[in-house]
């Protein structure tokens, strides 16, 4: 396959993903508890971390695996071989008979700890990366719709940390806003965004700007880059915009720039 084919599926996979995330979000947005969300903010947890944001006991499960056919059904039309590893994720998860407890994959999912999914992935006898991505995207509505509703509790009270104040992931990517280049740090997952300084790590918090580095292409420093730690030996990518960009962008957006992660990773640096 040429890499204009693998970039053609590349960004159907990404449309796909995200249509299926959208029509998640038309359910209703889950109920939380405002004063824990604070109290977590306040504490320095993720706001997020530990809300049943898919039902109680015993509905998690039924709605992660809702989730999870609806992902498939959004691939089907991308094709061989996506569309088949994502169907039969959906039908393994949806087999009694393998005594996966959902409930509990659902909350390992919503807190983006994959060690238990990759476990299942044998059991099941499914591919481990399409069990992942089956299951990160059946549970990225819920973690949408609840992060758009405390929205201004995370403006208000979120610290300047590295993680998502919202679900608690990496950021994809940053965003340098505007004629100020504001950095801005954006997450995929729950699509919350918040400020970050432009002269540290958000992996470790490194602020010495000796131990920071950029790399990039002649001339694109002020465009698009991969922002090094030394300390850590992480990156985050940097780009250049006007405007916030969609989640589906955000994933484009994150696909176009490869060549940053390939430049970043041959250099010892990692995500």
């Amino acid at each position: 396959m040429s890499a204009n084919s693998l970039d053609k599926l590349a960004l159907s996979v990404v449309a796909a993903l995200s249509r299926a995330v959208a029509e998640g979000m038309r359910a209703s947005p889950p109920a939380l508890d405002r004063e824990l969300v604070e109290a977590r903010l306040e504490s320095g947890i993720p706001a997020l971390q530990g809300e049943p944001l898919m039902g109680g006991a015993g509905d998690a499960g039924s709605a992660l695996l809702d989730g999870a056919r609806r992902v498939a059904r959004a691939l089907a039309p991308v094709g061989e071989p996506v569309a088949g590893a994502a169907a039969a994720v959906a039908g393994a998860l949806g087999d009694r008979r393998a005594g996966v407890d959902l409930d509990a994959l659902a909350a390992d999912a919503l807190a983006g700890d994959w060690e238990s999914a990759r476990a299942v992935a044998t059991r099941l006898d499914v591919d481990e990366d399409a069990l992942v991505t089956v299951l990160d995207y059946a549970v990225r509505a819920p973690l949408r719709a609840a992060a758009a509703a405390i929205g201004p509790t995370l403006e208000r009270l979120a610290p300047a940390r590295g993680q998502c104040p919202a679900c608690g992931a990496p950021p994809i990517l940053a965003e340098l806003r505007g004629k100020d280049r504001i950095r801005v740090l954006r997450c995929a997952r729950c699509d919350t965004s918040w400020p970050f300084a432009r002269v540290a790590c958000p992996a470790c918090g490194e602020r010495d700007h000796r131990k920071l580095t950029a790399l990039h292409a002649d001339g694109e420093d002020a465009f698009r880059r991969a922002d090094c730690c030394e300390s850590c030996r992480t990156y985050v990518k940097a780009i250049a915009t006007l405007d916030p960009l969609s989640p589906e962008a955000l994933l484009e957006k994150d696909l176009e720039t490869v060549g940053l992660d390939w430049i970043a990773v041959d250099r010892g640096y990692h995500r």
